[in-house]
């Protein structure tokens, strides 16, 4: 009897935890199905409180804070206009949209879309208990706003007569919608009713990312890139500045999620029009093998092209100078008549790096034919700091590692590299023979070369220690890829903020003021801020449709 009872019991239990779970089920929603069509980005957390909290009451927030990046950055134009639109919406809201809004204001599951960059035209749907949202001040100052319906369900909006500017929100069956545009909010309370379901959802660039990616992470950000290239402020205010790289895609989509402490980024970036993949991605794990693994920075790339090793090799061994900065302390004159000041087609040429063209280098022709004989499969970069004799100063060595189809012919290789080096660092022939050291070659001098074959791989460094480093490397740094990068921050961060005051100090000299010098300070803070961090690597695969992007960020044990 009492068997039967407990029997009893447990189907009772299980009978009512599926009740539950079937009402749960049918009272979540999801999110993008509630927002409008038209948003240039869609922003979504699995639990925004959660993260709002530990955001707050973390070490690297204080860190910031106090830090010169953040102190530049609180003088920077982006925030000054953040800051107008923050008064703006205050005027229309009733309230400042500081911190103390948006923690009583964000709940669990919650989701952001932004429809105009310029005017911050956004919507923003929480998941929020009634009696937790009927607590908040908005909620208490909806006296001063107009009420409104849309679909049945009640709304309160509010427009500044001097700015224009609107606020309204709804607070319906556990769900909070804020937003700066009532048609936009009127709609979302549409969708929420059933009474339409053509969302941002149904678009064309939201469905392909969606289904181009797996299950979502903590954050997911799902971006109409066709549309945000096109508005001016995306094209001012992009930092990468490569705008015209961007316009190839139509869609994008990344999710942040967290394994062990660390942090996984996948991102997947949809081709307007699908290429044809010709390259081995395979390559660049094997070119990748003579990569140390106490290098500071390794970067590979599959089959790149004549230029772009030539580029490599020019910048990083044959002339490693960093570019001079001319002074001036007056507006340089202007020719009204005759000088060409450019055009509008002239807004994607880059103007921060001189273009390399083998056409303009003649004294280096062995080398160019040379590269444009043999099909590199894949080029790999290896820069290693080290600490130099007195311990005042740290240098940074370079290597390069060149795949070939085929076994490298080393006496062409090693003349044309012979060549081209005493051209850059010699007068006339004086040292310009490659000398055998064991297992490598050298050209001595002031700033010698070593040079290495093995097999389809040639091997050049600046350095004996690296040279050494990358021979005895016993396994692969990089993963196959189009293109691959991993950079040892816990490592190499005091080395760099070192070399970077030397760098920074004679132009902050001349500079004056007390704008904290950009390398030594402003970027030297950034990364004292994320010194938790032990390594960023990134890994880019490339279908021809879409290009598949995974960061990790391991985090210091």
């Amino acid at each position: 009897m009492r068997r039967l009872s407990w029997i009893a019991a447990s189907i009772a239990l299980l009978v009512a935890a599926g009740l539950a779970f079937q009402q749960a089920t049918a009272n979540s929603r999801d999110l993008a199905s509630l927002v409008p069509p038209g948003p240039l980005l869609y922003l979504e957390a699995k639990d925004f409180h959660s993260l709002l909290g530990e955001w707050n009451a973390s070490n690297t927030k204080a860190a910031w804070l106090k830090s010169s990046n953040y102190e530049v950055f609180s003088r920077s134009r982006l925030l000054q206009r953040l800051e107008l639109s923050q008064t703006e919406f205050a005027a229309a809201a009733g309230l400042p949209p500081d911190m103390n809004l948006l923690e009583s204001a964000a709940g669990g599951q919650s989701a952001i879309a932004l429809y105009d960059i310029g005017n911050l035209e956004f919507l923003y749907i929480t998941r929020m208990p009634a009696d937790q949202f009927g607590a908040t001040q908005l909620w208490k100052l909806r006296g001063s706003y107009q009420p409104r319906q849309a679909a049945g369900i009640s709304y309160y909006a509010k427009t500044d007569p001097a700015t224009r500017h609107t606020a309204a929100f709804a607070a319906v069956q556990g769900y909070v919608f804020l937003g700066t545009r009532e048609d936009v909010l009127a709609g979302a309370l549409t969708l929420f009713a059933g009474q339409n379901n053509v969302s941002a959802r149904q678009e064309a660039w939201f469905d392909r990312s969606l289904k181009a990616t797996g299950p979502p992470g903590e954050l997911r950000l799902v971006l109409n890139l066709e549309r945000l290239v096109t508005t001016p402020h995306f094209r001012s205010y992009w930092i990468q500045r490569n705008v015209s790289q961007v316009k190839r895609f139509s869609a994008g989509i990344a999710d942040l999620s967290r394994t062990g402490g660390d942090f996984q980024e996948d991102r997947v970036f949809l081709r307007a029009s699908e290429e044809q993949p010709a390259w081995n991605e395979n390559a660049v794990a094997q070119a990748a093998r003579f990569a140390p693994t106490t290098a500071g920075f390794v970067q590979g790339w599959a089959s790149p092209t004549a230029d772009q090793v030539w580029a490599l090799l020019h910048s990083r061994v044959l002339d490693p100078k960093p570019a001079g900065e001319a002074s001036f302390n007056r507006a340089p004159q202007v020719n009204l008549t005759e000088g060409v000041m450019g055009s509008e087609g002239d807004l994607e040429t880059r103007i921060d790096a001189l273009p390399v063209d083998l056409a303009d280098q003649p004294e280096y022709e062995p080398l160019q034919r040379l590269l444009r004989a043999v099909p590199i499969e894949a080029m790999v970069q290896i820069r290693a700091t080290r600490n130099l004799p007195g311990g005042v100063f740290a240098g940074i060595d370079s290597g390069v590692v060149l795949l070939s189809g085929s076994d490298w012919d080393r006496t062409p290789a090693s003349n044309a590299l012979s060549t081209a080096f005493t051209t850059a660092w010699s007068i006339g022939t004086i040292g310009g023979q490659f000398q055998q050291r064991g297992p490598y070659l050298e050209l001595p001098g002031l700033a010698s070369l070593k040079l290495a074959f093995s097999g389809r791989a040639l091997l050049i460094a600046t350095s004996k220690e690296l040279m050494e480093a990358m021979l005895a490397s016993p396994a692969p740094t990089l993963p196959a890829a189009r293109y691959a990068a991993i950079y040892r921050h816990a490592q190499e961060l005091k080395s760099l903020t070192r070399i970077t005051a030397l760098i920074d100090t004679p132009n902050a000299v001349a500079a004056g003021g007390s704008e904290p010098p950009f390398f030594s300070r402003n970027l030297a803070s950034l990364g004292e801020t994320l010194s938790w961090v032990d390594s960023e690597s990134i890994a880019l695969h490339d279908t021809g449709a879409a290009v598949h992007v995974a960061v990790t960020y391991k985090v210091r044990p």
